[in-house]
């Protein structure tokens, strides 16, 4: 994680330029903000854990009005990049990890996390502290690889305890009494990108 965190800060002057934007990033963003406004129409409050530059909370800003939104990387460079990129807004953004986030208990409706779950260094604790910061019928939407068909061998070799199975997802969820409510598959990306949209049991 400590590798992670150094490489994404150098990259953040010029990570909103980078090819991925178009091809991975806008197409899981854009299904997330759908899946979202599908379970939680109206939400109060907005938290994007791994936020990175802040894109999906300035997209989140236009498709619900009035609503608070938070964003915490633990990368300090992206942080920086967020903060500029919103200057004039009032989305929040500070440096931290999943693993301990900075807000009380039940604060958000809606819990964002993108292609960011297979980088955090403890997912159960990421999983537990996000379930401490989600209110009671609200919805954390994680999108990241969930291997399906013959990719499952493939990810078991090369990150065997960062992507995971819908089956393995559901059960690091269990333990923090929550579950999988909607999935949307991502289009392209050889169909291993998925969007959970995950509740209180």
């Amino acid at each position: 994680m400590h590798n992670d965190v150094e490489r994404f800060s150098r990259w953040a002057p010029n990570y909103d330029r980078h090819y991925l934007q178009r091809r991975v990033f806008e197409p899981v963003q854009r299904i997330v903000l759908d899946l979202a406004a599908a379970e939680v129409p109206h939400p109060g409050a907005i938290l994007d854990v791994g936020c990175g530059t802040g894109r999906l909370l300035r997209e989140a800003e236009q498709r619900f009005a009035g609503a608070r939104l938070e964003g915490i990387d633990a990368a300090e460079g992206m942080v920086e990049e967020a903060r500029s990129a919103a200057s004039g807004s009032s989305i929040g953004f500070r440096q931290g990890t999943a693993e301990q986030l900075p807000f009380g208990e039940a604060e958000f409706d809606l819990v964002f996390s993108t292609m960011t779950f297979h980088h955090w260094a403890d997912q159960g604790e990421a999983i537990r502290e996000i379930a401490r910061v989600l209110k009671p019928q609200g919805r954390w939407l994680l999108a990241d690889f969930i291997a399906t068909g013959p990719m499952r061998l493939v990810f078991a070799v090369v990150r065997p305890r960062r992507f995971h199975t819908r089956a393995r997802m559901d059960s690091l969820l269990a333990p923090a009494q929550l579950r999988v409510m909607a999935e949307r598959r991502v289009p392209g990306l050889w169909g291993q990108v998925s969007a959970l949209a995950i509740g209180r049991r």
